[in-house]
Order: C-alpha cells, then sequence, then structure tokens
C-alpha cells in the first residue's frame, strides 16, 4: 500500500501527486469555486472526498462547493455497447447553482463528457500511477513509456494550477470568457512535455 493511497468500499485511490496543495491554491485566488463531478455513486464519491485530507487539515470534501454523482449525469443513450462517456454526459446546466457556460471549466480524463456550449479541457490521467518511473513495464497497457510521459502524469495537478492561473489573468486583460481562455490555452501548450515546465510553474 502506498501511503497516500485510499481504501474505499474494497477499492483502492491514489490521490495525484500536488493535489492537495493546488487545491488549497485555487481556493485562495478570487471568484473560484471548486465542485468534483464524478459518475461513480454518491456514497463513494462523498466517503472519497471526505478521506482526502488538504494541508490545512479540511477534506476535499470540506472544501466542495458541490459534489455531483452518477444521478447527475443526463442519459443520452439505453445503448449498453456505448462506453460510458457515449451513454451519460455531465451536463452542468441548472444542476450547478451560478455557474455560467463563460465562468466554467470541466476538467476530465474524458472531455466527450462535456455537452456544448460548456467547455472542457483534458485532465491529463490515463496512466498507470507509478512512483518512479519504471523502465520494465515500457509496453504495458496504461504505463508511461518514457521519463516525460511519467512525469506528466505525477505533476498534472500542477498543469491544472498553471493552466487556470494563466487563463484568469488572460480573461481579466482581455475582457474574454473565463472558458474560452482555458481551452485556448490548452490547444496552445498541452502536447508539450513536461508539463511542470510548460507554464513555468514552480
Amino acid at each position: 500500500m502506498d501511503p497516500k493511497a485510499i481504501q474505499i468500499a474494497g477499492k483502492t485511490y491514489r490521490p495525484t501527486e500536488h493535489l492537495g496543495e493546488v487545491l488549497e491554491k485555487l481556493l485562495a485566488l478570487p471568484d473560484i469555486r471548486i465542485s468534483f463531478f464524478s459518475g461513480g455513486e454518491t456514497t463513494r464519491n462523498e466517503a472519497l472526498l471526505k478521506a482526502f485530507k488538504l494541508p490545512s487539515g479540511r477534506s476535499a470534501f470540506d472544501i466542495s462547493y458541490k459534489v455531483l454523482s452518477k444521478h447527475d449525469l443526463t442519459v443520452v443513450s439505453e445503448d449498453q455497447s456505448l462506453g460510458f462517456a457515449d451513454r451519460y454526459k455531465k451536463n452542468l446546466e441548472g444542476i450547478l447553482p451560478g455557474a455560467t457556460m463563460e465562468r466554467t471549466i470541466l476538467i476530465d480524463d474524458q472531455i466527450k463528457f462535456a455537452v456544448a456550449p460548456w467547455k472542457a479541457v483534458d485532465s491529463l490521467g490515463h496512466l498507470e500511477f507509478q512512483s518512479k518511473f519504471d523502465p520494465e513495464k515500457v509496453g504495458q497497457f496504461e504505463h508511461p513509456a518514457t521519463v516525460e510521459q511519467w512525469q506528466t502524469e505525477k505533476d498534472k495537478a500542477l498543469m491544472w494550477l498553471a493552466l487556470i492561473e494563466e487563463a484568469l489573468n488572460t480573461s481579466r486583460k482581455l475582457h474574454t470568457p473565463f472558458s474560452t481562455a482555458v481551452t485556448e490555452i490548452w490547444a496552445q501548450k498541452s502536447h508539450r512535455p513536461l508539463c511542470k515546465n510548460v507554464f513555468n510553474v514552480n
């Protein structure tokens, strides 16, 4: 067991590196609210968020504006041959009080969960967690093939923070919608390796 791992209902979850610090830095920014939206059941989602502690001692559940779960998903197809993200969507219309399409971004490992015109960017998060790069696992399914891929996976929360901070600054400076700034910056920079250096995060 990794010391940072969390066990809920017989399943093990490992929060990504820097997550607690990133959440607290985001909360310190003006006009920021953080909600969590997962297709899991409410009991699982809430238990997991309550178990994850930030450096301040608060839980991720404590700092949540809203926790949205499977019953908040919009069903768009009953075809069981389709993938989960093709049958369900995360439509934020009417379920996230105060949210607007201009001021809200969904960060998700499957951006096709988003319903236009609500915007989303990829969270990365497509690889198995490794506490250190293991060259013996190169070529295995969902394992990083290079040190750069491993570093990007490890530090992805730093990219979320830098992306949001830059988008907020751009939005204020150019008077453009925050969600538009996020997606434009992501399109320009997300392909670059080593996310920690992409946005000059210390």
